[in-house]
């Protein structure tokens, strides 16, 4: 890590949520924040939700999103994921794809710049201004115009492909993605979560990508051998759910939301004997699928956990014998995607069960930490559930020592931080 600086440079981390449970821009923040810069997280205000609150090594200011022409009628965006709705009618479609869309586009327009207005009159101007999203891009480069200094695009996601702008028609998705385009040949450097991210948006910008810093699980700075009492479970869903103690433990941690294989998770739990399926996390399906789950036969053994605060992350993924992460290749985005959790579980100990997909595959084959599976089929998915619990104990433990090694060399945030903290260096702050 630098040295503490003398005089602080200004970072604000603008993103597009509430900061409950964005582990990214958490571990951004406290990183930015240890090695010195004076860090702002900038985001949306919800109800219940302090305006200002000074954590770790940062502050957060949350700010209300406009609602910029509420009144203007826009359609929503296409349904994606397992079970998403049927087909419309011809006539609809070439209304809501045509006049729908071009209402859509003007209010994400007049939104962005009223809400890029509502920052820059209640926060300090920043030296860095580092986006997480297209829609904070359009804020940065705004805020960079009004207040000068760097704008940093921090690109989670490839957004023209990933959910439901994915299915947007062809017109409309290529105009995102040259607004995207513009906005990041803009910015002062680009970062991402992956090499196949990397590769993909390095494609779609027309620019190099200055960095990937994967988004890796925090662990000691320990360089000493595991040992079995580092990755001992514990007991925390046992306790929570009154589960007795031989009952094994099946984690979803993460967005509750289409595309990322809990329907199949759900059918996937009642074919493996003597275990249970934890949902821990929230989104905007959480309660859709609680009832899917409150109305099957096997009900009693899946449980909701509710949300999780990035600190405790950790903590809740050490309760579980197996990780799973069943990301449908529904989306481009999908596909070459790393998920947060798999980080989160190597970190811990914790064997996964995973997409057998081009943006997973390569990091468990490298580090053997859990099981590939096809993620559409919940019988395989079972079956990689059950090669890791059903495992004579010698190697379920080998396999978690294996998988605290490994993120205890490459695949830690201290050491992903370093090349983010290069790029900050080479713009010179």
């Amino acid at each position: 890590m630098p040295k503490l600086r003398h005089t602080p440079v200004r970072v604000a981390i603008l993103i597009n949520n509430t900061y409950e449970a964005d582990a990214r821009a958490w571990k951004t923040a406290v990183s930015l924040g240890k090695a010195g810069y004076l860090v702002t997280v900038i985001a949306r205000w919800g109800p219940g939700l302090a305006t200002t609150e000074q954590l770790d090594h940062h502050t957060v200011t949350r700010v209300r999103q406009p609602q910029s022409l509420s009144w203007l009628p826009a359609p929503s965006l296409p349904e994606t994921g397992d079970d998403g709705r049927g087909p419309i009618s011809g006539v609809r479609r070439r209304i809501r794809d045509t006049i729908g869309r071009a209402a859509q586009a003007l209010r994400y327009l007049r939104m962005s710049r009223a809400w890029s207005k509502t920052i820059a009159e209640q926060v300090e101007p920043a030296d860095v201004w580092q986006a997480e999203s297209v829609i904070t891009l359009s804020l940065a480069v705004s805020l960079r115009r009004h207040f000068g200094g760097l704008v940093v695009y921090d690109a989670n996601d490839i957004d023209s492909e990933a959910g439901r702008m994915a299915r947007l028609p062809g017109p409309w998705k290529q105009l995102l993605r040259r607004h995207e385009r513009r906005l990041a040949r803009a910015a002062d450097a680009v970062v991402t979560v992956s090499e196949p991210y990397a590769q993909i948006l390095e494609r779609l910008l027309g620019r190099p990508v200055d960095a990937v810093v994967r988004n890796a699980a925090v662990v000691a700075d320990d360089d000493a051998e595991p040992m079995a009492a580092d990755v001992a479970r514990s007991d925390r869903f046992h306790e929570q759910f009154q589960l007795p103690p031989e009952r094994r433990i099946v984690l979803y941690i993460g967005q509750v939301m289409r595309g990322r294989g809990l329907r199949q998770l759900f059918e996937a739990i009642s074919l493996v004997g003597d275990a249970d399926l934890v949902v821990a996390g929230f989104g905007p399906d959480y309660e859709r699928y609680r009832t899917i789950a409150a109305a099957l036969p096997h009900a009693d053994r899946i449980h909701f956990a509710g949300s999780v605060t990035p600190a405790d992350i950790p903590e809740w993924t050490r309760g579980a014998d197996v990780s799973a992460m069943p990301v449908q290749p529904d989306t481009l985005n999908h596909r070459f995607n790393t998920p947060t959790k798999l980080y989160d579980a190597i970190g811990v100990g914790v064997p996964v069960v995973a997409s057998k997909l081009p943006g997973i595959s390569p990091i468990v084959n490298e580090t053997g930490c859990g099981v590939l599976c096809d993620p559409t089929d919940p019988v395989d998915v079972a079956r990689a559930i059950r090669e890791i619990i059903e495992a004579p104990e010698d190697q379920r433990l080998a396999l978690r020592l294996r998988c605290l090694a490994a993120a205890r060399d490459k695949y830690s945030w201290q050491h992903q931080v370093r090349d983010l903290l290069r790029v900050y260096h080479e713009l010179g702050v």
